[in-house]
């Protein structure tokens, strides 16, 4: 089962990276004015970063026991 969440959460991060990928290809090509790209760009690297950290703290964490979490 913890697998099959790693594995969800992996394709997850993988989708939204190539889709924030996109994204940000598609804004520098019809955008005109800088300070829209600059605003997209951010909102892309903003969102690229949450979703890295939501994968990362599913991805590696570490197996506990019940009772070593509420020590």
């Amino acid at each position: 089962m913890v697998a099959t969440i790693k594995t969800v959460f992996g394709v997850f991060w993988a989708t939204s990276t190539c889709f924030l990928l996109y994204l940000a290809y598609i804004v520098l090509q019809t955008e005109y004015k800088p300070q829209l790209i600059w605003a997209w760009l951010t909102m892309c690297c903003f969102t690229f970063i949450s979703a890295t950290w939501l994968a990362y703290n599913i991805i590696s964490a570490p197996y506990r026991k019940p009772e070593e979490i509420n020590q």
